[in-house]
């Protein structure tokens, strides 16, 4: 399981008025909703408190009233000009659980001489898996050293573990990256 190291200190929030929320901003708390089989907590997290970097593939540890629990990351919802969270929704999960979530793909292999035959292009940078949490990757890595101008890294052509399914462009021939000739 990609459990991190992170434990991130949440407390419940009493009230979810836009009032409320902006009092709880104006001291340094962020807002949030901790998603569980049936019912959502509001919760509110210090901004201090926050992880710096987060991706929808990553586990971490919530402690909630002195109950730790292994959350994944639904969404963050950011300031435009700040890029201060304003926003987060966790969801409670089980090691035994089946997610489906996006996964960030890590482009590895460029070389000089490939950059210099063409610009590199990045289509998709995330993919769509549906896995147990036990085999959720924090990152898939797209091995790119053999692509030649004029040609693509291809969704057939990524190797991942089994029990992963790819939901992103099922059916489809979705090109990930490619080189294109100047």
């Amino acid at each position: 399981m990609t459990l991190e190291n992170i434990v991130i200190h949440a407390q419940v929030r009493e009230s979810a008025s836009k009032s409320a929320v902006r009092k709880h901003r104006q001291s340094g708390l962020v807002p949030g909703v901790l998603y569980r089989k049936g019912t959502a907590v509001q919760i509110a997290i210090s901004s201090s408190n926050l992880p710096k970097a987060h991706t929808h593939s990553s586990v971490v540890k919530l402690v909630l009233n002195g109950e730790e629990k292994s959350v994944l990351m639904r969404e963050v919802q950011v300031h435009p000009l700040t890029d201060k969270p304003l926003h987060f929704d966790f969801q409670e999960v089980q090691e035994n659980d089946v997610v489906r979530t996006h996964v960030p793909l890590n482009f590895v292999g460029l070389t000089r001489e490939q950059e210099k035959e063409g610009a590199f292009n990045i289509r998709t940078r995330y993919l769509e898996i549906k896995t147990k949490l036990a085999l959720l990757p924090r990152s898939i890595d797209v091995d790119v050293s053999g692509l030649r101008a004029d040609q693509s890294v291809q969704l057939h052509d990524l190797k991942l573990a089994e029990g992963v399914v790819v939901r992103t462009g099922k059916g489809k021939n979705v090109a990930l990256a490619s080189l294109v000739k100047i």
